[in-house]
């Protein structure tokens, strides 16, 4: 019987030995300089849609309120309200702006002097102005209109005025005063006017021309104390 043999093993392979691969400084440089050309990209797109961003927020503003920039338009054509400015400045600035120095300076008396005016007066004071009106056969709507101001307008007048009240104090006529005034105006009694009905007249009218030129020089008083610089010439 013949005996089995078992073959010999062959001795087995030596792989070759695989070294880590090395990481070439080069490479390094190259994903550095990649990412920091993405990240000047990303910004450059942010910036850019920032900016698309900014000019249609400033698009709709101009549309929305273009009645602040726009005063009319004529055929298409818009007249700013720059202009309008401009042109009422070179024909009513000077003045227009002489008035508001002088209520600023009276408004900072009054708080110097601890003066303020209610609501309650201007209202009062207004009742006044209407009833007056109504009694010429007029409205406070139609004279407002006439003047081309606002019920706002017409508060502001009136604080200035009680305001100058106050600071100015009351005027008084004598009764010199007065019956000189009777006698020189005389002629100006017309049919159904008493004569004390007359001197009554008399005594309202001296007391505002009195009181007209007193408040005339405490505003120049105060327009001499004042340090005003002007930045604009009409």
């Amino acid at each position: 019987m013949a005996v089995k043999t078992k073959p010999a093993r062959r001795p087995a392979k030596k792989l070759p030995s695989v070294s880590e691969p090395k990481v070439q400084p080069s490479s390094i440089r190259l994903s550095s300089f990649d990412s920091s050309v993405i990240l000047k990209n990303k910004k450059k797109i942010s910036m850019g849609i920032g900016i698309i961003i900014a000019i249609a927020i400033i698009v709709l503003l101009a549309v929305y309120f273009k009645n602040v920039f726009i005063a009319v338009m004529v055929n298409g054509e818009p007249i700013s309200r720059l202009s309008v400015v401009t042109a009422l400045e070179k024909q009513n600035g000077k003045k227009t702006l002489d008035n508001l120095i002088t209520k600023k300076i009276i408004l900072q008396e009054a708080k110097k002097k601890n003066i303020t005016v209610t609501q309650n007066e201007i209202d009062s004071e207004i009742k006044k102005i209407t009833a007056n009106l109504q009694s010429q056969g007029s409205t406070l709507e139609q004279a407002l209109a006439s003047q081309s101001m606002t019920m706002s307008d017409l508060n502001d007048e009136v604080k200035i005025q009680i305001t100058i009240n106050k600071l100015v104090g009351d005027a008084t006529a004598t009764e010199k005063e007065i019956d000189d005034f009777v006698v020189a105006n005389k002629g100006q009694m017309t049919g159904g006017i008493t004569e004390a009905q007359f001197r009554e007249q008399a005594t309202v009218a001296l007391k505002q021309q009195k009181l007209q030129a007193k408040t005339q020089e405490f505003i120049k008083n105060l327009q001499d104390k004042a340090k005003i610089i002007r930045f604009v010439s009409y």
